[in-house]
């Protein structure tokens, strides 16, 4: 079997299309159509169905596509070995991120590679549900999560507290008090994020349970101008330190602890696919992370 056909059936069977694998693998349409012909002809069976609106898996598709993760997975282990047998000269590493915590990855990723220089980064903002799913799949390395559901599939790397605070400018008329509970912040001016992110379902779900109403003045799917609102004189929103860092040292925003005991304990994730043999840069990775976390933010990141 020809590696090459292996892996542009297994690009165009999670693309769901031809021409996005073509797109993502800098390869013709035409020339990922003879691989996959050619994988076909080899197994002698049909492993897509096409369609105007891209491919589905035939039944002896499914079973193909799960042989085909293996393998490449297998073939990334392999490569990962033999980039420990180097030392940590070069490596790669595929990252997912909700938005909350790209300037704490970036952070990251900078003062690592000042070290290790020969390391490269892929970094994806994506949503916790396309997060998880990347680590599940083996497209990423890692995943970084605020507080999501547990996942068989799945293992928590590294553990952050981050607990949501009441954000606001230092003008604000609560920005002096010492806590204050939801449903006074909700009374307020308040920006909050669409409902596909985990802070939002968090709240929905409290304020359902504690009939509390939910009418924020501002709804966004931008952590950015989360900050940006809670800037101005009068508006607040609710975010983790991760997010806020820089404009907290900088004295833009202050953050108020909020009263309910929910809140207070979230936490952001580093997930990694279970029982998976991690790549050496990868495990460096998580080690400068660990040790980032301690300086940044003065507490241990939890080992799980």
């Amino acid at each position: 079997m020809n590696p090459a056909d292996l892996a542009s059936f297994y690009e165009v069977a999670v693309c769901k299309g031809i021409r996005r694998a073509s797109e993502r693998l800098d390869i013709a349409p035409s020339a990922l159509s003879k691989h996959i012909k050619r994988l076909e002809g080899e197994l002698g069976i049909k492993l897509l169905d096409r369609s105007s609106r891209g491919v589905v898996l035939t039944p002896a598709g499914e079973v193909c596509l799960h042989y085909a993760e293996e393998v490449l997975h297998g073939q990334r282990r392999m490569l990962a070995e033999l980039e420990a047998l180097k030392g940590l000269r070069n490596g790669h590493v595929k990252l997912y991120s909700t938005e909350g915590q790209i300037e704490f990855v970036t952070q990251t990723v900078a003062g690592f590679q000042q070290r290790y220089p020969g390391v490269t980064f892929e970094i994806v903002v994506a949503g916790t549900e396309t997060t998880l799913a990347a680590v599940t799949s083996g497209d990423a390395d890692l995943g970084l999560a605020f507080t999501p559901t547990p996942h068989d599939a799945i293992e928590c790397a590294l553990r952050i507290s981050a607990p949501l605070e009441a954000v606001m400018a230092p003008t604000h008329e609560l920005a002096r008090r010492k806590s204050i509970s939801l449903r006074e912040m909700l009374n307020h001016r308040t920006a909050l994020p669409a409902s596909d992110f985990g802070i939002r379902r968090l709240i929905d779900s409290i304020c359902a349970g504690e009939r509390m109403r939910v009418a924020p003045a501002m709804v966004t799917n931008s952590i950015a101008a989360m900050r940006n609102y809670a800037r101005n004189q009068g508006g607040i929103t609710i975010l983790s330190h991760m997010s806020i860092h820089h404009e907290l040292d900088s004295g833009d925003l202050v953050s108020i602890p909020l009263s309910h005991p929910i809140l207070g304990k979230t936490c952001v994730d580093v997930c990694v696919l279970g029982r998976r043999r991690l790549p050496q840069a990868v495990s460096a990775y998580l080690q400068h992370m660990r040790k980032h976390v301690r300086g940044l933010y003065g507490q241990d990141a939890d080992r799980r």
